[in-house]
């Protein structure tokens, strides 16, 4: 089934490949040299994603890094290349059958075809830049809560979450360590991370030892963290073993009170069939305590509401990460990012402080959660 999807998978991004090759070469000069760059440097970037995904760790470490950036950057852009050579054609038809171009652009046709390919590849350019610096600038998302009948009056708990960190061959060392000390810098009494922790592959993360890192993340209580689809994708077991060697609490089906304060429920990720259901999980939980659930998917709210979660932190979306998947994202999911409150339950669906593939967020933006939960209640919590 596996090799199948890969199958069809391949085919359809040859496919595609082959379309923007077609189109690209159409517009070029007939010169010899002209063609030959273009040749060589379009199946650099095209055949790239393809060795990444069909390799596995086969490649030497420093080999796969770089292969994995250059095929990852173009799968995100080839969707605004496509976008471009498709407008193009439309043109062309409509200028078939209506006329509409005028006597000029039929005349220097050639020309034409020429600076219409530098306007969409300076787009793609900008949009690039524009896409990086959204993912190089993650925002604080404030979220200040209060829980009527929970903990004690006047008492503050700062919660700091970030989800889909996706740590490997996009998101290197040096960028966890930006994101440790701005985490850091938000003073957080507890900090959850709310899976797809690690992307896909653990070799670079150990090779790089980002455990190190990790471990440098400072709260009151510490770190605690669920698993998501890309820990499983790359291999369950290792994920676990790098985890808890970073210092991280990882909660898979588990609750945990921590200091009489606050319930931590840490769910495993739909990828698990066999997972605990919430009803399972907070039985036996201190009810008088504010209980916040982990999870990485956000399906099934209601189930949360009913169960009297009182915040639920999950991710997995990225929010589609570029335009136009962020519209499209938003109908797929009841809650695609942000903050909705159903019953007394509040939740939040973050966009994520990493992200899949190139580091560009085109429409969406990376975020870091800081959640401040005020106690409403004048009774001492037994």
């Amino acid at each position: 089934m596996q090799k199948t999807a890969i199958f069809i998978v391949s085919l359809v991004y040859i496919a595609i490949n082959a379309y923007l090759f077609t189109r690209g070469l159409q517009a070029l000069p007939t010169q010899p040299i002209v063609r030959i760059t273009y040749m060589t440097l379009f199946l650099t970037l095209s055949l790239s994603f393809l060795i990444t995904m069909l390799s596995g760790e086969a490649l030497p470490f420093p080999i796969s890094s770089v292969v994995e950036s250059i095929g990852s950057y173009w799968i995100m852009v080839m969707v605004y290349l496509v976008a471009g050579a498709l407008v193009g054609d439309v043109l062309r038809l409509a200028d078939h059958f209506l006329g509409i171009f005028p006597d000029f652009i039929r005349d220097h046709y050639l020309y034409t075809k020429q600076v219409y390919l530098g306007i969409i590849l300076g787009g793609v350019a900008l949009i690039s830049l524009w896409g990086f610096v959204r993912f190089d600038s993650p925002e604080v998302v404030h979220l200040p809560l209060s829980l009527p009948d929970k903990g004690q009056a006047g008492e503050e708990l700062r919660i700091v979450a970030a989800s889909d960190i996706h740590l490997g061959n996009t998101i290197r060392r040096a960028r966890l360590e930006k994101f440790v000390n701005k985490i850091n810098a938000q003073k957080p009494d507890v900090i959850l991370l709310a899976g797809d922790v690690i992307d896909r592959n653990i070799r670079p993360v150990e090779e790089q030892r980002m455990d190190e890192v990790l471990r440098k993340l400072k709260a009151k209580y510490g770190v605690y963290a669920v698993l998501g689809n890309h820990e499983y994708y790359g291999g369950v077991d290792k994920a676990m073993l790098f985890l808890k060697r970073a210092g991280i609490n990882v909660l898979r089906d588990q609750t945990v009170t921590i200091d009489n304060r606050f319930v931590i429920v840490g769910r495993d990720d739909r990828t698990n069939p066999h997972r605990r259901s919430i009803e399972e999980l907070v039985q036996g939980a201190n009810t008088q305590l504010p209980l916040i659930l982990l999870d990485h998917q956000p399906y099934h709210l209601r189930e949360s509401q009913q169960n009297k979660i009182d915040l639920q932190i999950s991710g997995h979306t990225h929010r589609g990460q570029i335009f136009p998947f962020n519209y499209i994202v938003d109908r797929m999911f009841e809650l695609a990012h942000g903050y909705r409150k159903i019953g007394h339950t509040h939740f939040y669906v973050s966009s994520g402080l990493g992200l899949w593939a190139a580091p560009l967020r085109i429409g969406t933006q990376s975020e870091i959660l800081n959640v401040v939960i005020k106690g409403n209640s004048n009774k001492v919590v037994e």
